[in-house]
């Protein structure tokens, strides 16, 4: 093609020039350039296409650069040929050849500039105006058909690029031309449309890299691209000018576009001939051939990249090749660099202290030496040494060293720390990833794609350094990447890489290029996100997207295929094809839209938290402060404001539309859809706006319950307003919780619920309670020294975001917020994709199966009709009729009808479902993972038992003796403050005091209290001093291993039996509190004693022990009893110690037989496969963190369970997401636990979740019922019309008397049967009920009968009718004959329900209406019948019930193992 001048963009002090071919020496150019006068620099860069100049000030105008570039490039054509011609003289032929072999690559369609195309659309549709107002068009429609087989068929297209070498880029103009001359405009508007879409995608791309030109190509160092990027493209262009060469060494795997593309020029051959031999017309056959044109797919993931592309440029990605964005859907495999995810120094990970060792101690130490810049060298303060473990001298050079081999597995490093030679502690030093490296890799695993992570060593084992990235595969990285992506390719795989290496981005088949800190940009890639990880995890997230657009183009493609078939068939031959085209483009249209819808929902879409790994609980606190920047006495104004994030925006329900759209996503709505196209088309347009209005109403019928019940949930999740006492300018103030920023220094005190995660710096009495993140139900003891424990149970110097202070003060600095707390991180996953429901996967099996037999039936009628004479529209019309009769248009109106009627029952008891399918998959739980602590347990501690040396009973049982016990330890408690207790240990005993009637008077009567020693977890005991009966009296309550050693009176033996009912009440789940007291005279001088002190609290008097606990639910045994009943397996997940767990499982599970117990730790040594044998005979998984309750959850999918899981705190969030089934408790359960879930129980009660489950086996009771009125009815149908058109020669029914059929007698009585609550008396049997017992062989009897006993009810009729009367006559008496016999089945399933009695008399008298009113009669093909036609059919009906009886004796197989065979049999493996 001709070109002009080459293009030129200004900037600021440089000058991009266009480049028109690939260089031969590029440095050279650069330095002629660079030699000119005013000229600071010049640099190729080939990605771009593009010559950068940078101009001094009065440097050359941009006109001279361009001729001093033009001559430039003169003199480098003319080596290169020199140099080729010198390089063809001396290189032997075949080895020449050899080289053009070694790669076949993927040439991309040439296609035309944007504004080219669109201007040349512009002249087609003007020439089509003319046409349309002289009505006389140059060229038939066909040839515009033609050419776009020629421009949308991959392979056609190939072929003729191939046969006309060199001319691939005016193809669209040819193809627009043809259009112009041909009648009609949709193809020419929607290409025009597509590219305009592309316009806008241009400029918002040059938008975006004109805002970041400075940035990207400010230094000659960030302008030039390195030599082997020059050489990645053999083909450079300009930004986003289309799509480049792929040098790939073979061609991408096939999306679903390509696909089905593929297998059209077979498709359409087969049309045509199918349409030539039914009309006996060759061009009628083609007309109808031109319906596999594949425009939809191919328009869909245009405007899914055109609009992605406009939408990535206005969040600042530059897209380099916007053919990138086009080969999403392509993409198979994920390759990631390690150095990419890493931060660029080595960090201290987990250190693993000796036994004894003082963890503040070795923090201190270890902080102070550790050296990131040169993390081997050995370094020494006084007696402390730190380095490389096998390098430190040390007493016992043995020690650690099975932590230094563990530790070396994932480490890049291993150091040990000793003092005086002795070994203290071994320390990991690793690079950590960095915070957003979580969001790519979350990205990666819910796109179901490959994720293989690249880095040093031969087999990139050096990839495995970090525990915390797990990959698929690992392969070479480093200089070695290309190479490793060229093989992935040749393999098989579509690969996107997320590097800095642009060599190896060039390679890929989508480039994702991170620029490295302070590097130049990666300019071999196709997309640049900067340093932006987040960017990059959108990308991937658009893969999944991308192909989701593509499968729903190819299924918009083939329903628009058939209504153009249709119009090929019976439309008038002039204009047939025009409305095939027509149809076919409006198909296009359609596909063109949701792929624009699905690239703002991509944009919109979650990605997972930033997870910052820094272990803020290990280090020193003014460590901690240096880290964050910040100071003791908190952040000034300026830095919190310059610390602040944009908030974000906080998800609103989703709007009726949009949630109508989506309730419009299933299985049904094409099939629907086009048949009322169908009906329409052979002119029964009645008949296609009832079906219609099938759709829409059940559409909006779910649309509306959804928006009502996100409404509700939304309402109980909306979060409280956290205040937060925070130090800002060295003084305090209050400000909401959002406001902070990590660095903040904030106060906190008893009561007060946290507001982000913290580090401690000072405690005082400090206790937190943390049940609603770790499950662990008693107040934990907090302070400022650092620890050394992985586990967030473990980590006393900090507090997290959503627990609440239960005593003391503290002042502690934030070290997360928002996402990025441990709360945050269990919240968003709330907003992550759950689990596809099983109500859809297996209608759409059913719809699979049918739809072939339906399709083949309609055929047969349709061939019938047309041997025997019958004109082809009418022949058409029995088919369409037969096909849409066949498809069940109320299902899925039933079905959202089913559910709906559950979910309001459910509603009336305080459980609101999210989702109206989430009944569907209550009733297929067959694993419950139930959260303990505010689940099986209340959450709250109470005074559980008491002990003395020689009993331990219930407290409610305590005698008189043991009363004592009680009332001392009430002494040993402070009153409470306006009725409440600083201290849940305090409340727990007085609140035990008072439920059994113990006072403080009570073996000390007279009692007063004279001085108190408060509790502190140093102190580890609450004393008070009090007189009594003239005795001074010193009661003390408090851990067992402090009370006891100041007890005088024990011998080793009594002490011993102490300890061991010590163990004993603690191993069965309980808090223990030892009690002991001290009496001695009062001074005969009066009051005497000024104060009580720690020396004074010593020769005790042992009493006895309180076990405090968690009290398990009054109901939680009955409901898990009746659970188990039902055939589900019960896991209790918590994170208690092994002994408590089993303790409280055996109290609820209630069986005599041995518990089996998992901990968290043994999960952590399993592989997955382990897993997988072990948990379907688990009970309890002890120390469970909400990782290891995500991989729980795993195990059981991957054996094909359906998990629910019940938890209220935010550490059950994840699990609960990502579960079948997540309930949350709603009155007691946090926002991220309510935000999560399917199923909100609002009063907390576990009887709810049994009711929940009775609905849920209920609703698949009723499917199967209703599933066998609709589908079994329909084969009915199809069987009667197949048959009586084989016999008679035309379809005994019509159109409408099918849609009246399928409305009246089908869908009432179906939905009156779907909507019927449970009887009482079916509730215990209910909960035998579940999908594989009725969609099994429970369904594949009743379909079978069902279809049965219809086709010969309704054949019998219409056989003995038509011996005595007209056709007309018969057919009127097998309608009658086929409702009867449907309604009468209906009646037996449905008994004496009134709904269901209501709705078939309702239907029998619409039927009678319909036949006997003369002019309704007409209108629905019938006649009005005399007696004797009634007594025919109810002969018929009689008889068919009976033979009813006959059938339901019969053994029948599994459906699903039916339409398993049938599947593979009718349907391709791709389907």
């Amino acid at each position: 093609m001709l070109r002009g001048r080459p293009s030129t963009w200004i900037f600021p002090g440089r000058v991009h020039i266009e480049l028109r071919r690939p260089l031969h020496d590029p440095a050279r150019v650069e330095a002629a350039l660079a030699r000119r006068p005013g000229v600071a620099w010049a640099r190729v860069n080939a990605p771009l296409g593009r010559m950068i100049v940078a101009v001094e000030e009065g440097g050359p105008p941009p006109d001279e650069l361009v001729r001093a570039l033009e001559a430039a490039e003169r003199v480098d054509r003319e080596r290169a040929e020199r140099d080729a011609a010198r390089a063809a003289e001396e290189e032997p032929p075949e080895e020449a050849g050899e080289a053009e072999e070694e790669e076949e690559g993927e040439e991309p369609p040439a296609d035309l500039p944007v504004g080219v195309a669109l201007a040349i659309d512009a002249a087609g549709f003007a020439a089509t105006l003319v046409e349309w107002a002289v009505q006389s068009a140059p060229l038939p429609a066909e040839v515009a058909g033609l050419a776009g087989f020629i421009s949308d068929v991959p392979r056609v297209r190939r072929a003729v690029e191939h046969a006309l070498p060199g001319h691939g880029p005016w193809l669209p103009l040819v193809n627009a031309t043809v259009r112009g001359l041909a009648p009609g405009a949709t193809g020419i508007v929607l290409d025009a449309i597509k590219r305009l879409m592309q316009l806008r995608e241009e400029h918002a791309g040059q938008a975006a890299f004109e805002r970041l030109e400075e940035e990207l190509t400010g230094t000659p160092e960030r302008a030039g691209a390195p030599e082997r990027e020059h050489a990645a493209w053999p083909r450079a262009g300009a930004l986003s000018s289309g799509e480049r060469h792929l040098a790939r060494p073979c061609h991408l795997p096939k999306g679903p576009v390509e696909t089905y593309a593929d297998r059209m020029p077979l498709g359409a051959a087969a049309a045509g001939l199918a349409g030539g031999l039914m009309t006996g017309r060759l061009r009628r056959g083609a007309q109808v051939a031109l319906a596999a044109l594949p425009a939809a797919p191919l328009a869909g993931r245009d405007a899914y990249a055109a609009e992605l592309g406009r939408l990535l440029a206005r969040r600042g990605i530059v897209v380099i090749d916007n053919g990138a964005l086009r080969r999403l859907d392509r993409a198979t495999t994920v390759v990631v660099e390690d150095e990419v995810l890493l931060a660029g120094r080595p960090s201290i990970g987990e250190v693993v202290p000796v036994r004894g060792a003082d963890h503040e101690q070795i923090a201190a130490r270890l902080y102070a030496l550790f050296d990131p810049a040169d993390p081997e060298a050995v370094r020494r303060d006084g007696e402390w040494v730190l380095g490389p473990y096998d390098r430190v001298p040390r007493a016992g050079g043995w020690a650690g060293r099975r932590e230094r081999e563990r530790l070396g597995e994932t480490a890049a490093h291993v150091l040990a720390l000793t003092r005086r030679d002795r070994l203290r502690a071994v320390v990991a030093v690793d690079r950590r990833p960095l915070p957003d490296a979580h969001a790519l890799l979350t990205a990666v695993r819910r796109a179901k794609l490959r994720l293989v992570v690249a880095g040093p060593g031969p087999d990139g084992g050096g990839a495995r350094g970090s525990a915390e990235v797990k990959a698929d595969a690992y392969v070479p990285g480093g200089a070695d990447l290309a190479e490793s992506v060229r093989d992935l390719q040749r393999d098989g795989a579509g690969v996107l890489l997320v590097s800095g290496d642009g060599e190896a981005l060039a390679a890929a088949d989508c480039g994702v290029g991170v620029t490295p800190q302070g590097g130049p940009p990666p300019w071999g890639a196709h997309i640049l996100v900067g340093g932006d990880l987040r960017a990059a995890a959108l990308i991937v997230t658009a893969v999944a997207d991308a192909r989701r657009v593509g499968e729903r183009g190819v299924t918009l493609a083939k329903a628009g295929g058939g209504v153009a078939a249709l119009l090929g068939l019976t439309g008038r031959r002039a204009v047939a094809a025009g409305r095939v085209l027509t149809a076919v483009n409006g198909a296009g249209a359609l596909s063109m839209v949701q792929g624009a819808w699905q690239a703002h929902r991509t944009m919109r879409a979650p990605i997972a938290p930033p997870q910052v790994i820094t272990p803020w609980h290990a280090m020193p606190s003014a460590q901690v402060l240096a880290e964050l920047d910040s100071r003791a006495g908190g952040l000034t104004s300026e830095e919190a404001a310059r610390r602040r994030p944009a908030g974000a925006r906080r998800e609103r329900p989703p709007g009726l539309l949009r949630a109508v759209g989506e309730e419009l996503a299933n299985p049904f709505t094409a099939v629907l859809a086009t048949g009322a196209a169908g009906s329409a088309i052979v002119g029964s347009l009645v008949d296609a706006g009832l079906v219609l209005s099938v759709v829409g109403m059940s559409a909006l019928t779910g649309g509306v319950q959804r928006t009502a019940t996100a409404r509700t949930v939304a309402s109980l999740s909306r979060r409280t307003v956290v205040r937060a006492g925070v130090l800002r300018d060295g003084t305090e103030r209050e400000v909401d919780a959002a406001e902070l920023v990590p660095g903040d220094v904030i106060l906190l005190g008893s009561g007060d619920v946290v507001p982000a995660d913290c580090r401690i710096l000072e405690a005082e009495g400090l206790e937190a309670d943390e049940s609603s993140l770790t499950g662990e139900s008693l107040p934990v003891a907090k302070d400022a020294r650092p620890v050394l424990a992985g586990h967030v149970a473990e980590r006393r110097s900090m507090l997290y975001e959503s627990t609440t202070i239960a005593a003391g003060r503290a002042r502690a600095v934030v070290v997360a917020v928002g996402e990025a707390t441990e709360t945050g991180r269990a919240m968003a996953v709330a907003g992550t994709a759950a689990p596809p429901t099983g109500v859809e996967r297996r209608l759409a099996s059913i719809t699979r199966v049918t739809t072939p037999i339906a399709g083949g039936a309609a055929a047969a009628v349709t061939l019938s009709a047309l041997l025997r004479g019958v004109p082809l529209r009418e022949s058409l019309s029995d088919g369409v009729n037969m096909a849409v009769a066949a498809v069940p248009e109320g299902l899925p109106l039933l079905v959202s009808a089913a559910q709906l009627a559950a979910t309001r029952r459910l509603a009336a008891r305080g459980a609101y479902a999210s989702d109206p399918r989430t009944i569907e998959a209550l009733g297929r739980v067959g694993v419950l993972c139930f959260d303990k602590t505010g689940t099986l347990t209340e959450g709250q501690i109470r005074l559980a038992r008491i002990a003395d040396r020689d009993r331990d009973l219930p407290a409610g049982a305590a005698g008189p003796e043991l009363r004592e016990v009680l009332a001392a330890a009430l002494r040993a408690t402070p009153l409470a403050e306006d009725g409440e207790h600083d201290h849940l240990t305090d409340a727990a005993v007085a609140g035990g005091a008072a439920e059994i009637g113990v006072t403080r008077e009570m073996g000390a009567a007279g009692w007063r209290e004279a001085h108190a020693m408060l509790f502190e977890p140093s102190r580890g005991y609450h004393a008070t001093l009090g007189y009594a009966g003239g005795e001074r009296v010193v009661s003390v309550k408090g851990a067992p291993e402090t009370v006891l050693p100041r007890c005088v009176g024990l011998d080793p033996q009594a002490l011993r039996e102490i300890e061991a009912r010590v163990e004993h009440l603690a191993s069965s789940g309980h808090r223990v509190l030892a009690v002991a007291e001290r009496r001695f005279p009062a001074p005969r001088n009066g009051n005497g004693h000024a104060g009580l002190g720690d020396e004074d609290v010593c020769e005790l008097s042992f009493l006895g022990l309180l076990g405090l606990a968690d009290v398990v639910r009054d109901t939680a045994a009955s409901a898990v009893a009746g659970l188990r009943a039902a055939g589900v397996q019960i896991v209790m997940l918590t994170g208690d110690h092994p002994s408590t767990a089993g303790a409280i499982a055996s109290h609820v599970i209630g069986d005599d037989r041995e518990l089996t117990i998992l901990t968290g730790n043994e999960i952590d040594e399993m592989a997955d496969d382990v897993l997988d044998k072990v948990l379907p005979g688990v009970d309890v998984v002890a120390r469970c963190t909400p990782s290891h309750k995500v991989r729980v959850l795993g195990s059981f999918q991957r054996l094909g369970r359906v998990v629910a899981m019940t938890g209220d705190g935010a550490n059950d969030a994840a699990a609960i997401r990502l579960a079948d089934v997540g309930i949350a408790l709603g009155a007691a359960g946090t926002p991220a636990a309510r935000a999560a879930a399917d199923l909100v129980v609002a009063d907390d009660r576990l009887e709810t979740i049994i009711s929940a489950l009775v609905e849920g086996r209920a609703m698949w009771a009723s499917v199967r019922q209703a599933l066998a009125i609709l589908v079994g009815g329909n084969l009915g149908e199809i069987g009667y019309t197949l048959l009586g058109s084989l016999f008679g020669g035309r379809a005994p029914m019509t159109g409408r008397q099918f849609l009246l059929v399928n409305m009246l007698t089908d869908l009432a009585p179906a939905l009156a049967i779907a909507v019927r609550a449970p009887s009482k008396e079916d509730k215990a049997s209910l909960l035998d009920e579940g999908p594989e017992r009725s969609l099994g062989t429970a369904l594949t009897r009743d379909l079978v009968q069902r279809a049965t006993v219809t086709a010969a009810g309704a054949g019998l009729g219409w056989a003995l009718a038509r011996m005595t009367g007209p056709r007309r006559r018969a057919a009127t008496v097998g309608l009658v004959s086929l409702v009867g016999t449907q309604l009468a089945q209906t009646l037996a399933t449905g008994g004496l329900d009134r709904s269901v009695l209501l709705s078939a008399l309702g239907s029998a008298l619409a039927l009678a209406a319909v036949v006997q009113i003369p002019g309704l009669s007409h209108f629905f093909g019938c006649v009005p019948l005399d007696p004797v036609a009634w007594g025919i059919a109810g002969l018929s009906v009689g008889a068919a019930m009976l033979a009813e009886r006959v059938l339901a004796r019969k053994d029948l197989p599994d459906l699903p193992e039916l339409f398993a065979k049938l599947s593979k049999t009718v349907l391709p493996a791709s389907s």
